[in-house]
């Protein structure tokens, strides 16, 4: 549990968390630096206070013990050295002779008296206690003293050897005693309880600090972040709410904030409205371009099947049907118009709807293929100053199947022979239209039989991408041709759009075709 809180720590992007764990780091080891360095110090005073007062306690009982001396038997000399003793506030002391006997082995119970342990008198004392004793006696030592301490920084404790004269005859008596001494036991006892309080008031103060900034910081951050993400996802009614009372930083943030929100809310309705206004326009506009398409029922001869897929509501593809009778020879001629701006939408219907609004008076001059695509193309270029282009291709047909036509840039139609599965394919013989004004654009011709099909695309068929970018491409059009040309002209343009379709992962441009059959 403790190793996957840590994991989550560690991936964590919280900058809540990332400053709540570093400052109660810091205040932790600040803390604990703090009450060691304190500790430290007051421990070394404490240890030189000892020594002192170690020193003084000993030469104070000395002095209160220099005329004093002792008899072996239990009497009052007994007693009044335990009352001195206890003055001092020693409870517990062995006397023990020469030879290391202990004479008296004395303690002074809880009301003060003085009791003897006579387990222990008559018996020998500690091997170490009574050489340290016999060294204050021992003529033969360096140096000597009327008495010897040893003291422990550890626990605060001392060791007391003392000589005492014995009242039956001249021999040296020793008292020793072990003991604490109080008031530096309780100083220190009084030093760790200090430290503790210091610890838990620093924590307490880190904490309360921590729960402040929160509150005056964090909270409001949050507040802040989550009004961000409801208006990400759509609600621009959302402001931040706190009492803005302090007029700091983050008072004077939230109010810039709720000011940009309003605005973007009133923004947001403004573009929403005049978006809804183009929308409106644009179905206008397509009802309009649509009403430019030919009706396929007027050219049931031909067995018109078309496919129309605006990437937007209006489109930039357009195609158009005509009926000609030749004023000299009385022969009647089928054209078919197709074209294709650049780009889509708004801009690419405009320059589609002036195209075919131009073929209408050209045609009144000449209906040869070439000459209406050199005339569209002069108009193009003249009227958009080769800001937009287009491609097209114009087609005849007469009585006779005899098939002349002038491409401009435009993907190669497809014309094929189902009985045979012979494909021709009329491309481009010039630039683009409004690339290049009085272009001398070449007439294509073929001979064809009844029966055999013209099929007309725009470039949003073979381009649409599909996985890893991939196009539906021009071969793969040509592949599902072949392979169902005996289909009739509404299902083979059907398939080709179910397998557009599935191929497509996206539609970046306007898709149109147009496939029509020789009578």
């Amino acid at each position: 549990m403790m190793s996957s809180f840590l994991e989550q720590v560690k991936t964590s992007r919280s900058l809540r968390l990332q400053i709540g764990i570093l400052y109660s780091l810091l205040a932790l080891i600040n803390i604990l630096f703090f009450s060691v360095l304190i500790f430290e110090n007051q421990t070394e005073l404490l240890v030189k206070n000892f020594n002192y007062q170690s020193v003084n306690f000993v030469i104070s009982i000395l002095e209160d013990l220099k005329d004093k001396s002792i008899s072996r038997e239990r009497d009052n000399s007994i007693k009044q050295l335990a009352n001195t003793l206890k003055f001092h506030e020693i409870n517990q002391f062995n006397i023990f002779d020469e030879q290391g006997t202990i004479v008296h082995s004395v303690y002074l119970n809880e009301t003060g008296e003085a009791i003897h342990n006579e387990e222990k008198e008559k018996t020998p004392i500690d091997e170490e206690i009574f050489k340290k004793g016999k060294e204050l006696v021992d003529s033969t030592a360096f140096f000597t003293s009327k008495y010897k301490l040893e003291l422990n920084d550890n626990d605060f404790s001392i060791r007391i050897w003392i000589p005492i004269s014995s009242q039956e005859k001249k021999e040296n008596l020793f008292l020793f005693s072990e003991l604490s001494i109080r008031s530096i036991k309780e100083r220190l006892n009084k030093l760790y309880f200090q430290i503790a309080i210091a610890f838990v008031w620093g924590m307490l103060t880190h904490t309360l600090f921590g729960i402040y900034i929160n509150r005056v910081i964090f909270t409001r951050v949050q507040n802040l972040k989550e009004v961000t993400d409801r208006m990400a996802t759509g609600d621009l009614n959302a402001r931040v709410e706190w009492k803005f009372e302090k007029s700091d930083e983050l008072d004077i943030l939230g109010r810039a904030f709720n000011g940009m929100a309003t605005k973007i809310q009133a923004d947001f309705t403004t573009i929403k409205n005049l978006n809804d206004e183009i929308n409106s326009e644009l179905k206008i506009g397509k009802e309009v371009q649509e009403m430019f398409l030919p009706a396929n029922k007027k050219f049931k001869d031909f067995k018109v099947a078309t496919f129309y897929r605006p990437m937007r509501e209006v489109s930039g593809d357009i195609y158009h049907f005509y009926r000609f009778r030749s004023a000299k020879n009385k022969k009647k001629y089928a054209g078919f118009f197709f074209a294709d701006a650049s780009g889509h939408g708004v801009s690419a219907a405009l320059v589609t709807t002036v195209t075919l609004l131009s073929i209408e008076s050209i045609i009144t001059r000449s209906i040869r293929p070439n000459f209406i695509i050199q005339q569209l193309a002069n108009i193009i270029g003249n009227r958009f100053q080769s800001s937009f282009f287009a491609t097209g291709v114009f087609f005849l047909v007469n009585e006779k199947g005899h098939l002349i036509a002038s491409n401009a840039g435009h993907n190669a139609p497809i014309c094929f022979r189902p009985s045979t599965g012979e494909m021709i394919f009329f491309k481009s013989c010039g630039p683009p239209l409004g690339m290049a004004d009085d272009f001398p654009y070449k007439l294509l011709k073929a001979k064809t039989r009844s029966g055999d099909k013209l099929f007309i695309y725009s470039d949003g068929l073979t381009e649409s991408p599909g996985p890893n970018e991939e196009q539906f491409s021009e071969k793969r059009v040509i592949e599902l041709i072949k392979n169902n040309m005996n289909l009739s002209n509404k299902e083979l343009i059907n398939l080709l759009w179910e397998e557009l379709d599935k191929f497509a992962i996206d539609y970046r441009d306007d898709v149109s075709m147009v496939l029509l059959e020789i009578p």
